[in-house]
């Protein structure tokens, strides 16, 4: 009886258990489809199949921020980051801002933690990032849960950093940042733009999104039933 109740007790657990999340991209010049290497176009990114997808430049929010396409050079450089394949900037005003988007998928809500990336450049005068929200398209909420949220106003600022020549590493905790819990009920979005200071090329890499899968409360609520319901079962066998 010990064991069967043992049994009842881990699947509960397995099936309610929030799972998580993380999209790394690294090889934007490989999942580029955009007809010119000057233009970004990836679309549904989802690598581990899991539901919650990352969209770059167009298929972002639609407004042709796709910073200045992608680029292959290892800049005569060896070692990890060189690898050849990146998302760049340029040297106007467009080309220095990057939209992409965060959807879920999952059939679940998506608690949305933590956004990481790497920048390179060499020019003087970039020398600072920021990335803000953008509303329309998008629905992600600060609370307690997706239900019961408020939604980010347009263009509140979701993270800001200094540029040093060179590479550089960031990652934004939204949970600070925000001071709250970030969340996308399933079927939303979250569009972002990334812009750099000023003018002057620039590379984007290593580009990773982090979260949990959470199931809601009345998914907890039903398999609990069921799994009462067979314990109940299986106890009146014995």
């Amino acid at each position: 009886m010990k064991k069967t109740f043992y049994l009842f007790a881990f699947a509960l657990f397995s099936i309610s258990s929030a799972q998580d999340i993380k999209i790394t991209l690294d090889d934007f010049a490989g999942l580029n489809t955009a007809s010119a290497t000057s233009d970004l176009s990836i679309n549904n990114y989802d690598p581990e199949s899991t539901g919650v997808t990352l969209a770059f430049g167009g298929p972002a929010s639609g407004l042709g921020r796709d910073g200045w396409g992608t680029g292959t050079s290892t800049f005569g450089q060896s070692g990890a980051w060189f690898d050849g394949s990146f998302a760049k900037f340029g040297n106007s005003g467009n080309q220095m801002q990057l939209d992409y988007k965060v959807t879920n998928n999952s059939g679940n809500d998506f608690k949305l933690t933590n956004i990481a990336f790497d920048i390179r450049t060499t020019a003087a005068a970039v020398t600072s990032w920021q990335n803000a929200y953008l509303a329309t398209g998008s629905n992600l909420v600060k609370g307690a849960s997706a239900d019961t949220g408020s939604s980010y106003a347009n263009l509140k600022g979701m993270g800001t950093d200094s540029i040093n020549s060179g590479i550089n590493n960031y990652s934004i905790s939204l949970g600070t940042v925000n001071d709250g819990t970030s969340w996308l009920a399933d079927g939303d979005s979250a569009i972002f733009r990334l812009t750099l200071s000023n003018t002057g090329a620039a590379q984007l890499d290593n580009f990773a999104v982090s979260g949990e899968v959470v199931p809601e409360p009345s998914t907890y609520a039903l398999l609990l039933g069921i799994l009462t319901l067979a314990f109940v079962r299986i106890y009146k066998k014995k």
